[in-house]
């Protein structure tokens, strides 16, 4: 710390180590167990606070347990031993057992896993007695960090093949004994049929055991989660066990109460809690990375043992607020980052540290930057101090929150001394930036970084690593230390009673830095001389070095400096007004009222240059004042070039004046000359020197009309390898910084052979923007030695691209815009024009190619409700959440990505306070999770929702956007290549024209050419084949999208035309025999009523146009009403007046209308299966001991429905002919709407059919439950036999792997002990996930899915297979949720 003066500044003021101060640290989270970070030098807990600000440690905890006293011999709590979800539910059974420490009862709670939960005697009571509360959640769901997650990996692996080895040796053992005992199943000796049954159900295990193996699929830790109040504060635990015993855990008070926390088991990981809304919701906070701890320690780590190993502030203390997100990595959310903005002004901490940002097109704006700005720096008076991000060494490459006004941006330097503890450099090169750190200036032409520190750090890194310390470098370290330097000049402040304000300290340490060569001036921070600055007796009766003085530029938007890099602006004079306001810090306080009022500043201007011209002097009040700058960059040479106009206080008293108040910064990017004549659109520079850390820049003006260019570089007699950062950028407002900013890393290797032109030689191709100003940046990194020297050259390229459908237009919509629509309705060709600007290019035969499909999606729900406790905005304002919900489906395993149109993928400048996107498959599993920054996500077959969280104070904004649809981009399974054509005709005849020339194949397609510079060519596109469209997944209005390759395969791989296809409605063409021939495909498919409906009634009346009689309408009245009536009875219930409906439409003309019989067919079994609950005397063969609504009244009335409806004795539906008309092919197309309608007819009778068989086979099963257990072997096997009968019978008539059918199968296979066997066909079931059903299945197939689930884990059990019933356990959860995840 010697050239930081940091470790003077201690010994000279012994007592201000960061003493009394407090430092937030927004990172990826602090460890508290880690070294140096456990005590100050007072003996004080050194983390004060733990929140995790992301929200992925939240658990539910809404769900309250009823604690059960179980006796010794007991093993399981009753089933309701979950009481609700909702601690204010007044229908709950109130609980009657008392809770006691008497460890011969101990108490038990079923957990939302499944698991019970064995709560230890030592344990405090809860204040009320059935006050438990519980959550569950799974480890990856954001609560491990990914490096403990996959050191467990391997040994769960482990595990499970051991357990599962032992249980495959029994299976395979008992199999060969049977094997053994009865050798032969086939042949004349063959065994009987339940002998060859128990074979094929132990074989059925050993086969489940292998593939349970295969498909293995890491588990991860699933969390059960256990809190209460006992009157005093709350304690919370986690099963660390995961079998539930408790007696392993520890019982933690929330961290900001008792400073409690634990380490996870043997991961090192250690974590504590928070809990918030009146304990509804917990919150486990654990780092989900080093580089907090790592940032932390940097800036406060206290070694009592080892000084020399202490942070630059070792008395310092440090508030951990954790924006990293453990559910994407460690990445930052608009969410994570405003709620720490709120935390810090409730906590009120003297100095934060943020070494986290990302590159934004805008500056001072969104709502995390607003918060920091009004309320954390202005009204609290916070040092804020941000690192200036890794992106450099181009210009405009800082990354937010750096640069912001208010906030400290701090850069990274390496001197001398860190290159010899640190690096073990063979050689020392002058101290300088690390080639990594960013640079402004701003956008707005702010400088952006304001000090440099030291950028790199051997230190304390979170315990789950093993690891002590770790060296890190990047200006996430050299933020820190500017951090514990400010912490030790606020900490001597306080101890003098010296007041301070940000700005002041901020200007003190851009005043006193260090210079040491950077181009914008910028030097290394000086503890020692910036405490001279703050402590300098001078005379400011103005205060005006404790005020921020706000620039505005007024023609440049009010810009914060005047930052020239297009042509035309660095080639003129320019004149610019300029207005400066004091910005005065706790505004809203008297004594800023005061400091307003009386505010009044003389100004003395001073240039730092003579191209800029500022007035001498000005005269500042309170409310600010205008005047002129002139900036005359003619005559400077091509370059980078900066410069600046003072803002001087002079005065008197015993140091001398004020002195500089502020600086106008100018920042001029001077193009290289122009080419000579014959060689535009080339730039050229040979003989380029480098040495370590040398940075060479040259500024482009990149020629009218270009769209790429390919950058070349080939270096000479390098001797070793050196790594060397190659950057060109062009500036645009507001767009993502990867549009047009390309970085490369490349390692140039030794050319030192001797052999002539034996070059190490690099090339890439990149997207430009046309008449736009590029950087070109070369930097040989710092570290690397000895000199090199380079030659470059940059070619630019020129295609554009038009495109039309319309037969009429010339030219269509151009390339310059974000998409080409290649149709507008028209699916039979579109025209494109190709034009050279530039040069002659190489031309392919022009082709597109579609690879995605894009679905707009409108919400199915919105809802909007207030937040609690945690999302409240500073000046009391509370947020509110909307949750728009979108179901979609996919037809393939396909690349899914989640869009939303109306929203940057920002997060510093983002509009809102947070954007979280969740997608759900139909079991509620969460698949994936989103924020600003989408991502693609594989998602299998299956119907999935999206649900999208917007929060905003403003609650009109979020009523507006309810209707805001979602875009669905999915990776086709295969891409669709549309070839190009010479002539319309050929398009037309798909190559059947007869024009063939040089450029033109001989079928009429366009052939690859050689395009020459100012010439334009033109092919033509035909549509989309039908074919070719997806038909299950595109709609109509759905959009392909893909990309055109025009050039060789040099440049294939620049995107540079983006084109999309509109998904035309469907087209139907009568040709002259009357077929109707569908021209384009893409339907949505929509279920009809059995045997008839709504739909049939209307066409019947649409045919019956022609005869407008009161007839037609009173056939229509008569149907309406049959309709209506079938419907209510369902809905009235086992009641009198449903008999006397059904009696009604019984003895009418409807008796034999399938429709109504299925409606009663459905009512009875409803009967049934409520009666089968509620009654509990059986009697064998269907009698009832009971009254009219027991079992037996009701399998007799069931029965004969089914009777009615199946045609025995006279009935409905004529079985032969229903499977007559099925065993024949039918073609709709040519029997036209005669021939639907009857199909749809059939289609509802056999639907009828299988319903009525189902019902059949259930009245077969529930004989046999009801038969006793000492009933004749001849009533059992006629039982069976019945039983089945009936599914013998349904087979005919619905497929054997339809989810109905095989719940009836396993429960036979079940029944007669045969559990291995059960288990394969429901493994089977599962496996498939076309059976999980989903949006639009009226919960059928979701049902039968959860009974399956249910089935698997207890056929599991009922093996004795332990480990795969805690395994299915798991992943129960994980596939089926006991809460609903929270954003």
């Amino acid at each position: 710390m010697l050239h930081t003066q940091a470790d003077a500044f201690k010994r000279e003021h012994p007592s201000s180590d960061g003493t009394a101060t407090t430092i937030a640290i927004l990172d990826t989270g602090v460890d508290p167990g880690a070294p140096g970070l456990r005590y100050t030098p007072q003996g004080a807990y050194k983390v004060l606070e733990l929140i995790d600000c992301s929200g992925a440690g939240d658990v539910d905890m809404s769900t309250i347990a009823k604690p059960i006293k179980l006796s010794k011999t007991t093993t399981e709590p009753p089933s309701d031993s979950v009481v609700s979800s909702n601690p204010d539910d007044t229908t709950q059974t109130p609980i009657t057992t008392t809770i006691s420490n008497d460890t011969a009862t101990p108490v038990k709670i079923m957990a939302l896993s499944g698991r019970v939960l064995s709560i230890p005697s030592s344990w405090p009571l809860p204040k009320d007695s059935h006050s438990y509360r519980i959550g569950c959640k799974s480890a990856v769901s954001g609560l491990f960090p990914k490096e403990v997650l996959a050191k467990g990996v391997q040994d769960r692996k482990t595990a499970a093949e051991k357990a599962n080895n032992a249980l495959l040796v029994h299976a395979m053992t008992r199999l060969s004994d049977h094997e053994k005992k009865f050798p032969k199943l086939d042949g004349p000796k063959s065994l009987s049929d339940d002998e060859a049954s128990v074979r094929s159900n132990l074989k059925a295990q050993v086969d489940l055991l292998k593939d349970f193996m295969k498909e293995y699929k890491d588990p991860a830790p699933l969390l059960d989660f256990i809190s209460f109040h006992d009157g005093t504060s709350w304690h919370i635990a986690v099963d660390v066990s995961m079998t539930g015993d408790l007696s392993k855990s520890k019982l933690l008070k929330p961290y900001s109460e008792a400073h409690q926390y634990d380490v996870f088991g043997d991961t090192g990981l250690n974590y504590s809690f928070n809990v918030y809304d009146d304990g509804d919701m917990i919150s486990m906070v654990s780092p989900c990375k080093s580089h907090g701890t790592h940032v932390a320690a940097i800036a406060a780590a206290y070694f009592p043992t080892n000084p020399s190993a202490n942070g630059v502030a070792p008395g310092a203390q440090i508030v951990s607020l954790k924006i990293g997100d453990t559910r994407f990595g460690s990445q930052e959310t608009a969410q994570s980052l405003v709620r720490a903005a709120n935390e810090l002004c409730r906590l009120k901490v003297d100095v934060v540290n943020i070494s986290y940002g990302e590159f934004s097109g805008t500056y001072d704006y969104g709502r995390f930057t607003e918060l920091v700005k009004n309320e954390v720096i202005n009204k609290l008076g916070t040092v804020f101090i941000s690192s200036a991000g890794n992106a450099g060494p181009i210009l405009s490459s800082l990354s937010h929150p750096g640069g912001n006004s208010g906030v400290i941006t701090v850069g990274a330097h390496i001197s001398e001394s860190m290159q010899n503890e640190l690096y073990a450099m063979l050689e020392n090169v002058p101290e300088r930036a690390f080639s990594f750190s960013s640079m402004g200036p701003t956008l707005d032409g702010a400088v952006g970084v304001d000090v440099y520190a030291p950028g790199a750090a051997i230190t304390s890194v979170a315990q789950y690593t093993k690891s002590f310390s770790q060296l890190m470098n990047g200006t996430s370290m050299a933020c820190p230390y500017a951090s514990g330097c400010v912490a030790l000049l606020i900490s001597g402040l306080k101890q003098k009673n010296i007041p301070y304000t940000p700005y002041r300290i901020g200007r003190a340490l851009r005043r006193s830095a260090k210079q040491f060569g950077d181009e914008f001036q910028v030097g290394l921070i000086q503890v020692l001389d910036a405490w001279a600055d703050l402590t300098l007796d001078v005379k400011d009766e103005n205060r005006c070095l404790d005020v921020h003085y706000e620039i505005n530029v007024t023609q440049l938007n009010k810009a914060r400096g005047i930052y020239l890099r297009e042509l035309e602006e660095t080639n003129s004079k320019q004149q610019f007004s300029v207005n400066i306001k004091p910005v005065f810090p706790k505004a809203t306080l008297p004594e800023s009222h005061h400091d307003q009022l009386h505010f009044d500043a003389q100004i003395r201007f001073v240039s730092s240059t003579p191209w800029i011209t500022a007035p001498k002097f000005l005269r500042l009040n309170s409310g600010g004042r205008d005047f002129l700058l002139r900036v005359d960059p003619t005559g400077l040479e091509p370059g980078l070039h900066y410069g600046y106009v003072s803002g001087v206080v002079d005065g008197g008293g015993v140091g001398g004046g004020v002195g500089e108040c502020f600086r106008i910064p100018v920042t001029v990017c001077k193009t290289e000359k122009e080419v000579p004549e014959g060689q535009w659109g080339v730039r050229k520079f040979v003989g380029l020197q480098f040495d370590s850390g040398l940075v060479q820049r040259r500024y482009l003006n990149v020629p009218m009309g270009s769209t790429f260019a390919t950058i070349t570089i080939k270096s000479k007699h390098r001797v070793g390898n050196a790594l060397f950062m190659i950057q060109f950028a062009q500036l645009q407002q507001q767009i993502p910084e990867s549009e047009y900013d390309s970085r490369w890393r490349v390692n140039f290797s030794s050319t030192g052979t001797g052999v002539e032109d034996d070059d190490f030689r690099w090339s890439k191709t990149i997207r430009v923007l046309p008449a736009k100003v590029a950087e070109l940046v070369l930097c040989q990194n710092w570290s690397a030695l000895d000199p090199t020297t380079i030659s470059v050259e940059i070619e630019f390229h020129g295609l554009e691209l038009t495109a039309t459908s319309s037969p009429t237009a010339a030219f269509g919509s151009r390339s310059s815009g974000d998409l080409i629509f290649l149709n507008s309705g028209n699916t039979v060709f579109t025209r494109c024009d190709l034009f050279s600007r530039l040069r002659a290019e190489s031309i392919c035969a022009p082709c597109v190619v579609l690879s995605a499909l894009q679905k707009s999606i409108r919400p199915s729900e919105a809802s909007i409700r207030v937040l609690k406790g945690r999302d409240v905005l500073p000046d009391g304002r509370q947020l509110y959440q909307l949750v728009l919900t979108y179901p979609f489906k996919v037809m393939d395993e396909v690349n899914v990505t989640p869009v939303y149109p109306q929203a940057l993928a920002a997060i510093y400048d983002s509009i809102f306070e947070s954007l979280l996107i969740m997608i759900h498959d139909s079991q509620q599993a969460i698949q994936s999770i989103h924020h600003a920054k989408v991502a693609k996500i594989k998602l299998k077959e299956g119907s999935y929702t999206a649900k999208m969280q917007i929060v905003s104070a403003d609650l009109l904004t979020l009523e507006k956007l309810k209707t805001t649809p979602l875009l669905i981009n999915q990776d086709l399974k295969k891409s669709i290549t549309l070839s190009s054509y010479k002539t319309l005709a050929a398009v037309l005849t798909n190559g059947g024209g007869s024009n063939t020339n040089s450029s033109t194949g001989t079928n009429g397609t366009f052939d690859k050419m050689v395009l020459p510079k100012g010439q334009s060519a033109t092919f033509w596109l035909p549509g989309v084949s039908p074919d070719d469209i997806p038909k299950a997944a595109a709609q109509t209005g759905d959009l392909l999208l893909g990309k055109v390759k025009l050039t060789d395969a040099s440049s294939s791989d620049i995107d540079v035309h983006n084109v999309a296809y509109l998904v035309p409605s469907e087209s139907k063409v009568k040709e002259s025999g009357g077929m109707v021939v569908d021209i384009v495909t893409p339907m949505s498919k929509g279920g009809a009523a059995a045997g008839g409906g709504e739909d049939d009634d209307d066409s019947r009346l649409q045919q019956q146009k022609g005869d407008s009689s009161d007839d037609a309408l009173e056939v229509k009245l008569k149907e309406d009403q049959r309709d209506l009536e079938i419907s209510y009875i369902k809905k009235y219930g086992n009641n009198e007046k449903r008999k006397q409906l059904i009696e009604k439409l019984e003895q009418g003309e409807w008796k034999a209308f399938v429709p109504f019989h299925v409606a009663k067919l459905e009512a009875y079994l409803g009967d049934f299966e409520k009666a089968q609950k509620k009654d509990s005397q059986k009697v064998p063969g269907g009698g009832s001991g009971g009254g009219g609504s027991g079992v037996g009244d009701c399998v007799d009335r069931l029965s004969e429905a089914c009777n009615v409806l199946l045609g025995e004795g006279g009935g409905v539906i004529d079985l032969n002919a229903l499977a007559a008309y099925f065993g024949m092919r039918t073609d709709l197309v040519a029997g036209g709407e005669a021939a639907k309608a009857k199909k749809k007819e059939m289609d509802g009778q056999k639907a009828a059919v299988v319903l009525a068989l189902l019902c059949k086979a259930k009245l077969a099963k529930n004989r046999i439950l009801l038969l006793p257990s000492n009933a004749a072997t001849e009533l059992k096997v006629e039982a069976q036999q019945d039983f089945d009968g009936c599914l013998t019978k349904l087979a005919q008539w619905m497929a054997t792997s339809e989810g109905k059918y095989l719940l009836l199968w396993v429960w036979r296979l079940r029944n007669r002990g045969w559990s291995g066997s059960a288990l394969k066909a429901v493994c089977k079931f599962l496996g498939d996930s076309k059976n999980s059903g989903g949006e639009g299945d009226k919960g059928d197939k979701s049902a039968v899915w959860k009974e399956m689930c249910v089935l698997k884990k207890e056929l599991i059990d009922e093996l004795g297979w332990g480990y795969w019933k805690e395994y299915e356990v798991v992943w129960s959860a994980m596939r089926n949720p006991p809460s609903p995840a929270l954003f």
